[in-house]
């Protein structure tokens, strides 16, 4: 196996952080996005998929995946945004619905996630990206990092996703069992699933307010309910998409969706994730009291 170095997490130019991401090292053929080099996943299918069946009748769908194109370390944006992590390029938003690409954000929250935005490069201690602490990137942002894969493993009446981003992972039961007491609020919120033929739909709950859903500050309130639509449209395509609804912070539903594709390479695996070390500002990062900056 050939080693290679991982894109970064976070760019130099955020005001004198130092990537929190360590490079980690993967074989190189994994250098592309799935998708973006021969050899990578490539969806193969002829006709209408007919997956096989597991012994409690769902679909069998196990093994790696990774997201497509755009956004790398920093994962992607919500809307289009120009000036992302420094760069001179506008990137693509995700937002499907409402059809003009924006969050139908309440207009107090629209401010406070702009103030956010706009200082994403120099933030405050409050304005620090979650990601760059190495908290848990919470869902669906953790699904679409372009460097950080995930496994899918799954158990008789259930799915768990084992991811590389921060080795977290969720266990989505499909028996029907309810969420847990609202009181009980989760970095990656607690999950809930059910087979609509070869999609996996699962709705998210008991999520931390403290959660970021995209490095520019989208956020969403301790209410909020996010629902997951896994559509695997053949053996190796997930058509995913993510349906947000909290009244307190948004006036309206709204979708966002980004294809993953299935990791082909033989040989593939999971790699140990590095988020904290060597970081050269933590007075930024943790709460430390103003007279001990000083000294």
């Amino acid at each position: 196996m050939t080693a290679r170095s991982r894109t970064l997490c976070v760019a130099a130019a955020l005001a004198g952080l130092a990537a929190l991401t360590t490079p980690s090292q993967r074989v190189s053929a994994q250098t592309a996005a799935p998708g973006q080099k021969a050899g990578a996943a490539k969806a193969a299918s002829t006709g209408p998929w007919q997956p096989a069946k597991r012994k409690d009748g769902q679909p069998d769908i196990e093994g790696y995946y990774q997201a497509i194109g755009g956004g790398g370390g920093a994962g992607t944006n919500m809307e289009p945004m120009a000036g992302m992590m420094g760069t001179s390029a506008t990137s693509p938003g995700i937002v499907i619905d409402p059809p003009d690409g924006k969050i139908p954000y309440l207009p107090w929250a629209r401010v406070r996630r702009d103030e956010v935005q706009r200082g994403h490069l120099t933030p405050t201690q409050a304005q620090v990206d979650t990601r760059n602490r190495g908290w848990p990137d919470g869902v669906p942002r953790i699904n679409y990092y372009s460097v950080n894969p995930f496994q899918i493993v799954q158990s008789e009446g259930g799915v768990l996703i084992l991811y590389e981003a921060q080795h977290e992972f969720r266990f989505i039961p499909l028996d029907g069992r309810p969420q847990p007491d609202s009181g009980v609020t989760m970095w990656m919120g607690s999950s809930r699933g059910h087979w609509e033929g070869t999609t996996l739909v699962v709705e998210v709950t008991n999520i931390n307010d403290r959660v970021r859903f995209s490095v520019s500050g989208d956020f969403a309130s301790d209410g909020v309910k996010i629902t997951e639509r896994w559509q695997w449209v053949d053996r190796d395509t997930i058509q995913h998409s993510a349906t947000f609804e909290d009244p307190k912070v948004y006036a309206r539903p709204f979708t966002v969706a980004k294809t993953i594709k299935r990791q082909l390479q033989k040989g593939f695996e999971i790699m140990e994730y590095a988020g904290v070390e060597g970081e050269k500002d933590a007075p930024l990062m943790v709460d430390i009291p103003a007279t001990l900056q000083k000294k």
